[in-house]
């Protein structure tokens, strides 16, 4: 697992293409937008050479209740629907509900958690745009925050980009 975190750190000055999902739960508080997806998709492209990746994110419990963060890079937008395309842009016209964001460039990837027995579990990303802060925590449900200001701690951080 600790070797995917490593790849996760690629993303960094890509663009966040869209938050994809099933079905979207959005909600304003203050100055906050939070999102609760079903069978939630992050489509990333790279700017220079305009591969498109996607991160399917999903949550677990562990039997000491612990929720943690499943994130799978894959080729395609699975498992939501989607129709192939040639363009040079996009590959997917994915079918479901979407968010996007203004200045999507991500800057810096940082992933926290906790340490259990030597060994190190995710709970939660922060993705830091340009003007933006997307926060991605594991629970009950996935939650996703967009704010413009950075997110309080989410425990031990575990990898993360430099700026």
């Amino acid at each position: 697992m600790e070797k995917e975190w490593e790849s996760f750190k690629s993303i960094k000055g890509c663009m966040l293409m869209g938050i994809y999902a099933k079905a979207l739960s959005m909600h304003q508080f203050k100055n906050e937008l939070i999102l609760h997806p079903v069978e939630t998709i992050l489509e990333i492209r790279n700017p220079k050479s305009f591969e498109i990746k996607y991160w399917k994110l999903s949550w677990t419990e562990t039997t000491a209740g612990d929720d943690l963060l499943i994130v799978k890079e894959q080729d395609t937008p699975e498992p939501l629907q989607y129709e192939s395309i040639d363009a040079p842009y996009q590959k997917h016209i994915i079918t479901g509900s979407s968010f996007f964001v203004q200045h999507n460039v991500i800057k810096k990837v940082s992933g926290y958690g906790f340490n259990n027995d030597g060994s190190r579990f995710l709970t939660s990303i922060i993705l830091e745009l340009e003007e933006s802060f997307i926060s991605i925590q594991a629970g009950a449900a996935i939650e996703i925050r967009i704010t413009s200001k950075k997110p309080k701690d989410f425990g031990n951080i575990i990898f993360a980009t430099t700026l």
